[in-house]
């Protein structure tokens, strides 16, 4: 079984080395060229349970004393391993399970049998992957006569997962700036949007910037996507075309978002524990939240209609 790997380079570079880790899908999008909306064709790409598990999984032979298994596991940062006759898998054993039994007993006695809720298909999609990683920490590919892979958390931490996150990310976050500049096309000077003055300062020198260039957009093009939550979480029309029940709604679950498109953008760990519920750093939990927000914002705002 292979370390796992945290994302240590740009999206776009991870993108050009490993295009055949994510399966595109078309759509319609709309863009914006000089000022004019247009229509493009975009690729969006999909994250499934098989493109992020460990494929090559080590295995621990039943005939292994639990001292034996137990240090190897540790040996390697594993949590969990399948349990192996031969080549045939006849369970797994957990790391925990194993500090409290006898050293000398043979690891068979302290294995649990693969049933179908330690199994997930290889196809399940990036949400259906965090709704399962929510409820367990691991799943095995395949099945109780053959493990073909090892799915956990930490497998969150991987290229496919960056990718998927940041094109849902520039999908909403380009709805976001159409729907502010349709709902809200004063939001500079609206007194319900409490923008700092540095932050406005960056925006008109950005947007400066790519007007002496002459590739200018509009002046929201330019903001960041923190400004974004809170011009949306400001403006009644604006929150409500995203679905949210209410302002303060919009901005505490678009705060999730903006925490996890931050880690996305500046290739950080996006699990930094891999628990679950409130514990300290970013756990699936979170992921799963914020990941739901995008899903049911990108939905409302129907931003991938034909």
């Amino acid at each position: 079984m292979p370390s796992r790997l945290s994302v240590a380079s740009e999206v776009y570079f991870v993108l050009y080395r490993r295009p055949h880790r994510v399966r595109p899908n078309s759509c319609c999008h709309r863009y914006r060229e000089s000022g004019q909306l247009a229509t493009m064709v975009r690729d969006l790409y999909q994250c499934t349970a098989g493109d992020l598990a460990t494929q090559a999984v080590d295995t621990v032979p039943a005939d292994w004393s639990v001292a034996e298994a137990y240090e190897w596991l540790s040996e390697n940062g594993y949590d969990v391993s399948p349990v192996v006759d031969g080549e045939q898998p006849v369970g797994f054993v957990e790391i925990d399970e194993l500090s409290t039994a006898p050293d000398g007993a043979p690891v068979s006695e302290h294995r649990q049998d693969i049933t179908l809720e330690e199994i997930i298909s290889t196809d399940a999609d990036f949400g259906s992957v965090l709704s399962a990683l929510y409820d367990s920490g691991f799943y095995f590919l395949g099945g109780r006569n053959q493990v073909t892979g090892i799915l956990t958390r930490a497998d969150l931490n991987t290229s496919p997962a960056y990718i998927h996150l940041y094109d849902r990310l520039s999908l909403l976050e380009e709805g976001l700036r159409d729907l502010i500049q349709d709902k809200a096309p004063n939001w500079k000077t609206n007194d319900a949007v409490d923008l700092y003055h540095d932050e406005k300062q960056d925006i008109e020198r950005r947007y400066q910037k790519a007007e002496s260039a002459n590739i200018a957009l509009e002046e929201i093009h330019y903001a960041q996507f923190s400004t974004l939550k809170k011009i949306v979480a400001a403006i009644d029309p604006c929150w409500e075309a995203c679905g949210f029940s209410s302002g303060d709604a919009a901005e505490r679950d678009l705060s999730d978002v903006t925490d996890v498109r931050n880690a996305v953008a500046h290739s950080n760990l996006l699990i930094e524990n891999t628990g679950q519920g409130l514990m300290e750093g970013r756990t699936v939990t979170t992921v799963l939240d914020a990941y739901e927000t995008i899903e049911a914002c990108i939905e409302e705002l129907d931003l991938e209609s034909d």
